[in-house]
């Protein structure tokens, strides 16, 4: 659902091959600001880089700065961002835009993080995408050897267990580095590493849940985590990193290594489904054209006598719009924009609770088209179900609609996500608070049953609630191996890693204690 969670950031790398003045104005600091523009949808709260330059006294150099990509490099104001662009210009560098999961909403908890020290190799800067689930085990580890963390924050402790890779006077393969690091963490956790000898690499976790992807150009060499972030800057082809592999651009060149072997393989559904811009491709399969599928598969669920001049089928903008327009298409139904995006409100300063207050001033109501139509409801997914139901009583209200059926393409999310979603809790999904205890318990790949879904349409106030199948979610991502390549731990309860399933007992304990004010795995 749109605006209920959030994905924790995106990534970017890039090494230019050419000399510094063959580029635009800041080389790698221009770049990286084309790149992470694009890639906004996974994260609005702060914007980062970090790049490396030989002819300066600072040869890595980051900034930081709260706030839209556009926000952050000034670009209303154009001396300003030049001024930036050329501060922090470099042939290499990283990026990241950042939603948190986890710490602080301050500065200092904005990446890259850089840590200094007076070897070059020793010197280095890092962000990442996702979520350490043993992230307590690790924050213990480090306090018992007398560390002391700045923030209750996974970055922090990366950050010490990459120093201390890097400890005593011979220097570690950069593959060993990551490979041992594989050893220790468990989560989703793609990384974007440089460091003051101009070593740059990003990485993507061994089980692979997040995405990321890279391109080697004549001009231009780049990773980030989404191919949207660099189809408009080359003309070679956009792969996907595998699962335990990373590009490393150094002193010998720019090649892909695998540094560690997947056990396991699980790229998160909700990728395809809500986070990922509809314009990426993530591991060989078009976003746009999965959603599609989705909207295809809900038609062919659809048990709605749909006759008359009455019915019409609106999308909750925007991630939902292929899905509903495939859905419709299917159907022989119209698809009117009964809600309208407003795309300039960006920050405000006014916090409220109001979830009403949010929708009427996130969406315009379109009621010329609502008032007295049997209105079909398309969203990807229902989590808290708190905007769903704002949304559902605002076209009834407001719209006038006569009657709002709602159609999801993702299956009930019953299960919290440890892996960079900021859904931690049993109690806080709407699913889980219209089942049983049973039903929260269960495990295993099956839907959920009609009377979770029947509760679930009572709450959110729609004459009819209808999920996608878990056979029609996995058909439609039509990855090679199906579900076994999938992440599903939200919706079935199983986790492809150690310390996911442990988090998951630890969150329905904790349920059934009354204990969910803070993220299970802080």
């Amino acid at each position: 659902m749109a605006g209920e969670v959030k994905d924790e950031c995106g990534v970017a790398a890039v090494y230019l091959p050419k000399k510094l003045d063959k580029y635009p104005v800041g080389g790698a600091s221009y770049y990286l600001y084309q790149m992470l523009l694009q890639m906004q949808n996974r994260g609005q709260l702060a914007t980062g880089i970090t790049t490396y330059n030989g002819d300066r006294k600072q040869l890595i150099d980051t900034f930081r700065k709260r706030g839209s990509v556009s926000e952050a490099f000034s670009t209303k104001i154009r001396p300003k961002a030049r001024a930036i662009m050329e501060k922090y210009s470099g042939t290499k560098g990283i990026g990241h835009v950042r939603y948190s999961t986890s710490g602080a909403d301050d500065i200092g908890s904005t990446q890259p993080f850089e840590r200094h020290h007076g070897r070059k190799w020793k010197w280095f800067s890092f962000a990442f995408n996702g979520n350490l689930a043993n992230f307590s085990e690790l924050k213990k580890e480090l306090e018992d050897k007398q560390y002391h963390l700045v923030r209750n924050l996974d970055t922090e402790v990366i950050m010490h267990f990459l120093e201390k890779e890097q400890v005593g006077e011979k220097k570690k393969p950069i593959t060993q580095v990551f490979a041992d690091l594989s050893d220790k963490f468990d989560g989703a956790y793609n990384m974007v590493y440089i460091n003051a000898e101009g070593t740059v690499t990003a990485m993507r976790d061994p089980v692979g849940v997040r995405p990321l992807c890279y391109v080697i150009d004549d001009d231009f060499v780049g990773a980030a985590s989404e191919s949207v972030a660099m189809a408009n800057l080359v003309t070679n082809e956009i792969k996907d990193l595998k699962p335990g592999e990373m590009l490393i651009s150094d002193e010998s060149g720019v090649e892909v290594k695998t540094f560690k072997k997947s056990k396991k393989i699980a790229h998160c559904m909700f990728e395809y489904v809500y986070f990922a811009n509809a314009a990426s491709t993530i591991d060989g399969k078009s976003v746009y054209q999965v959603r599609w599928r989705l909207g295809q598969e809900l038609a062919k669920q659809e048990n709605l006598e749909t006759t008359g001049d009455d019915w019409i089928v609106v999308p909750v903008p925007d991630t939902a719009k292929p899905i509903a327009d495939a859905y419709a298409h299917a159907l022989g139904l119209p698809v009117m924009e009964g809600l309208v995006r407003n795309r300039y409100v960006g920050r405000t300063f006014i916090e409220t609770n109001d979830r009403m207050a949010r929708i009427k001033e996130k969406f315009n109501l379109n009621k010329s088209v609502l008032k007295d139509k049997k209105v079909i409801l398309v969203d990807d997914s229902i989590v808290r179900g708190s905007t769903s139901q704002a949304i559902v009583q605002y076209l009834k209200e407001k719209g006038m609609a006569k009657e709002i059926h709602m159609r999801v393409s993702c299956p009930p999310i019953r299960s919290p996500c440890f892996y960079g979603i900021d859904m931690s809790t049993i109690g806080e999904l709407i699913a889980n608070r219209n089942s049983t205890k049973e039903q929260i318990n269960r495990i295993g790949f099956e839907d959920v049953d009609e009377s979770v879904i029947q509760n679930t349409a009572k709450e959110i106030k729609v004459d009819s609630l209808q999920y996608m199948s878990l056979n029609g979610l996995i058909k439609a991502i039509n990855l090679e191996n199906g579900k076994d390549d999938l992440c599903l731990a939200c919706i079935t309860g199983e986790y492809p890693t150690e310390w996911g399933t442990k988090l998951r007992v630890k969150a329905i304990e904790r349920h059934e204690r009354g204990l969910e004010a803070e993220r299970t795995y802080s």
